[in-house]
């Protein structure tokens, strides 16, 4: 991760509130799913900071929703199919350790109408929708524009005119 849980959530929950859909695909609450591999070890710990830094933020909303988050070990894209249609997820974060799983998860995301969140500046670029990465030691957003409208996200221009959009088709 470029930058540390501390700093990413606070940033990449900012940026959600700048999504135009961001009501109609969150409901009555923001559920988002931390997304990792039980088999790697640095994917598990950056999960443990990531939910934890959520958690700071469950007594607050976001944009007038209540925030609940849920840690989702990676087993296999239907048991995670099914685990966020239950919970109404409508945000993936995408922890370490999962560029194997990357595709599949892009995937989902665009069939569900998720946006996908990141740490990883490289799974941006591989097609999550928003992360946060480090440009001359000041926190930089990257948004791969192809795969935010492919996940129904419409960002407002103020944020893509500060942000490092990537993916333009």
């Amino acid at each position: 991760m470029a930058l540390p849980a501390e700093q990413q959530v606070p940033l990449l929950l900012k940026v959600l509130t700048y999504d135009r859909n961001f009501e109609r695909k969150a409901g009555r609450e923001l559920a988002i799913g931390i997304v990792h591999d039980p088999s790697d070890r640095d994917s598990a710990k950056a999960t443990d900071e990531v939910g934890s830094t959520f958690f700071k933020f469950t007594s607050r909303t976001v944009k007038g929703l209540p925030l609940k988050y849920y840690t989702i070990e990676f087993t296999g894209i239907a048991d995670l199919e099914r685990f966020v249609k239950e919970k109404r997820i409508s945000v993936l974060y995408l922890a370490p350790g999962n560029a194997k799983n990357l595709p599949a998860l892009v995937k989902l995301a665009e069939d569900l109408d998720l946006t996908t969140l990141t740490g990883v500046p490289d799974y941006v670029r591989r097609g999550a929708t928003v992360g946060i990465s480090l440009n001359q030691d000041k926190p930089q957003i990257l948004i791969n524009l192809a795969s935010a409208r492919a996940g129904g996200s419409d960002f407002d221009a103020s944020l893509l005119r500060i942000a490092t959009v990537l993916g333009q088709k």
